[in-house]
């Protein structure tokens, strides 16, 4: 036995698993220098909302976008299909959620930029209040319930730690228990219908569950769309193979820390977190499946 040999046989598991996560990390780096800045941008956009008067809408395929004139420039933003909401009208979204040189096919037009966006928050659903003195004031605009913040999601199970079980409420599959995937690595991805990167990604996931999935790994989606039928609608456009759920009452999204979307979390056979990733990636590139593999201490063939 070589000494390199002898010396890789007494690595700490800690020390393997830390090279591992490492190997993901760089994988991910050198993808794409879009990506890099992606996820630089949306972590400037975690601590501050953009405000503007809507000064163009177009509604189409479930997702609402309006371009909006913040006063220094003008900004697309999009969100589930908001009926409210006209030109003129005075709006409120998170800048958290960024994406480049996004290309809508149902609109067939290229957007340099759009804030993807769970709710929007308009002057309308702004109350006023009485102060004591018997003045009127205005409060603050309600937070969106899954509003990106830089804090961490209540309850969440961070890397390292066991996910709790949980009831998982079928959309193309049957109900389960999150335990019911323990015995094998899994994939879990966060999205929702109305987010862009989700979509964007949901193609390489697909991929990847039809080379791997119950084989190697398993995959499943978790849907955090409020409404039942836009999930399932975009389920079927997007022809997805592998099992999906939707949330109820942020008990999943809290758990894995989605406070952002798409959230991919890496678990291992006894339900361990072993890595979260943010943003959207090509799940079936070369460089992702060496990371992935390093990562489950697995070969992927």
């Amino acid at each position: 036995m070589s000494n390199n040999a002898k010396a890789s046989a007494f690595l700490p598991a800690w020390f393997t698993l830390l090279l591992s996560v490492t190997a993901f990390t760089a994988a991910f780096a050198v993808q794409n220098d879009v990506e890099t800045e992606f996820r630089d941008f949306a972590q400037q956009g975690e601590s501050h909302q953009l405000t503007g008067e809507i000064t163009d809408i177009l509604t189409t395929g479930g997702i609402t976008y309006v371009e909006v004139d913040t006063g220094n420039l003008k900004v697309w933003a999009a969100g589930p299909v908001d009926d409210s909401l006209g030109r003129g009208d005075t709006i409120s979204f998170s800048a958290a959620m960024p994406m480049q040189n996004f290309h809508s096919k149902s609109l067939d037009r290229d957007f340099p930029t759009v804030y993807f966006v769970k709710q929007f928050i308009t002057d309308k659903a702004k109350s006023n209040i009485v102060a004591p003195s018997g003045q009127t004031g205005q409060s603050q605009a309600p937070q969106p319930r899954s509003l990106p913040t830089t804090a961490g999601t209540p309850g969440e199970v961070a890397a390292g730690g066991l996910l709790h079980d949980a009831l998982l409420d079928g959309l193309n599959t049957q109900n389960k228990s999150l335990s019911d995937y323990k015995g094998m690595p899994l994939i879990i991805n966060v999205w929702a219908s109305w987010c862009g990167p989700c979509r964007a990604e949901m193609g390489s996931l697909e991929r990847l569950a039809k080379r791997y999935n119950g084989k190697t790994f398993n995959i499943i989606g978790i849907s955090t769309d409020d409404y039942r039928d836009k999930a399932l609608a975009f389920i079927d456009q997007a022809a997805l193979s592998f099992e999906n759920y939707i949330d109820h009452e942020l008990m999943l999204e809290n758990m894995l820390g989605a406070k952002t979307i798409p959230l991919t979390v890496l678990v291992d056979a006894d339900g361990r977190v072993l890595l979260k990733v943010r943003g959207s990636r090509e799940w079936d590139s070369p460089e992702i499946l060496k990371a992935i593999s390093n990562v489950f201490q697995i070969k992927l063939i």
